[in-house]
């Protein structure tokens, strides 16, 4: 039997999906590189769209999404819980983001990709716009990278 899981779009005034999503991008993105959620400094996270993949209620992966005009997006913040990934569910998160952001008339999308997602992105189509480049803010590597929808 198959696993159902739930795709969902949230805000962050849905307090219960926003804290999961933070303690899940705390976990995966933040933690491994020996940095924290500075909470306070979320205030700019204000007006993105988030969306979500559960299994029952339990959020396993999370994207978030803001508008850099009217027609271009950006992707931020993906994250998929360890046990979860590899299994095509960031894939299908992505698919159901990216169908989204068409039907809402955004013509492009693009996001900054740590050089460890690299692949995934490339596997979904994504382009890169340069070599890749040091963020020292965070000590790690990434690519600038883009999609026509």
């Amino acid at each position: 039997m198959a696993v159902a899981f739930r795709k969902i779009k949230f805000h962050s005034s849905d307090k219960q999906y926003y804290d999961e999503n933070l303690v899940l991008r705390n976990d995966v993105l933040r933690k491994p590189i020996g940095k924290t959620l500075n909470r306070s400094a979320l205030t700019i996270e204000k007006d993105n769209q988030f969306y979500g993949l559960l299994l029952k209620d339990e959020l396993l992966a999370t994207l978030s999404v803001y508008a850099l005009s009217p027609t271009k997006a950006c992707l931020v913040a993906f994250a998929v819980r360890p046990d979860f990934q590899k299994q095509g569910l960031g894939t299908e998160l992505l698919k159901f983001v990216l169908t989204d952001l068409k039907t809402a008339g955004y013509t492009s999308v693009t996001l900054t990709a740590r050089a460890s997602a690299h692949d995934f992105y490339l596997k979904n189509a994504f382009k890169d716009l340069g070599p890749r480049h040091h963020d020292s803010r965070l000590n790690i590597d990434d690519y600038e990278m883009s999609l026509d929808l």
